[in-house]
């Protein structure tokens, strides 16, 4: 072999492999929480309506829930155990435990917790079957314990056929740094024949001990620091003239 044609052959292994590097970097996972972390969901509501008199009243536990906390009780590579409490209107509670596969989506607390860092146009799980279902962008939304960077996804459907119409709209937040969910909002309204049912979901948190104080951009503390300087120097030179 040459030695051009050596050179050309390394060099399209290397851009190989980078590319091969580039693409498990790009699908790799990251568990953003830690054993002990907990997040508090106080705003929680559900509301129903229908004009069809020959429709039932869901149970939706949502509307006698006073508060619901999720804590993390265990974690073993992308797969995270939690366990919820329902704290319910008139004092009882009910505990469940559950997991999450961040990378696969498996388990049955999907959508609870994401990798952490995803960008938009992520898929928010790796398998085939979350393949569509992707990460629309990254805002900046307030919650109680400060102003986070937000991940979110919306999902809509719309079924249309004869004497049956449905629409559905759900958005998921996630905080983009732990990639545990924040927000999770649905609405969902049905038309049979003439008649109209509509029903709504919202859960919204409100406390974590993961956010005590509030993120405060790096950028901004060197400018802080330098001003608050200049303006002691400038005090002291009045008070102390040379």
């Amino acid at each position: 072999m040459s030695e051009k044609n050596l050179i050309m052959t390394l060099f399209f292994t290397i851009l190989l492999s980078t590319m091969v590097m580039t693409s498990v970097v790009a699908q790799s996972r990251i568990v953003g929480v830690n054993v002990g972390d907990w997040f508090k969901y106080g705003e929680v509501s559900g509301s129903w309506s229908s004009d069809d008199p020959n429709a039932i009243f869901p149970s939706l536990e949502f509307n006698y829930t006073d508060w619901m906390l999720i804590s993390v009780e265990d974690i073993s590579g992308t797969n995270i155990t939690f366990q919820s409490t329902w704290h319910f209107t008139n004092g009882t509670e009910k505990i469940e435990t559950g997991h999450i596969d961040i990378d696969t989506g498996e388990g049955n607390m999907t959508l609870s917790a994401i990798s952490a860092n995803l960008s938009p146009n992520d898929p928010i799980y790796s398998s085939p079957g979350y393949s569509t279902q992707k990460i629309n962008g990254t805002i900046i939304r307030t919650y109680p314990d400060g102003v986070r960077d937000t991940n979110y996804m919306n999902i809509t459907t719309e079924i249309n056929q004869t004497g049956l119409y449905q629409y559905i709209s759900m958005t998921w937040y996630w905080d983009k740094s732990s990639g545990m969910f924040v927000e999770m909002a649905q609405d969902v309204e049905s038309q049979i024949e003439n008649y109209t049912t509509s029903w709504s979901l919202l859960l919204r948190i409100t406390e974590s001990n993961v956010w005590v104080i509030p993120e405060f951009p790096s950028v901004i503390i060197l400018p802080i620091f330098v001003t608050a300087t200049l303006i002691v120097a400038i005090i002291y030179r009045k008070k102390h003239p040379m």
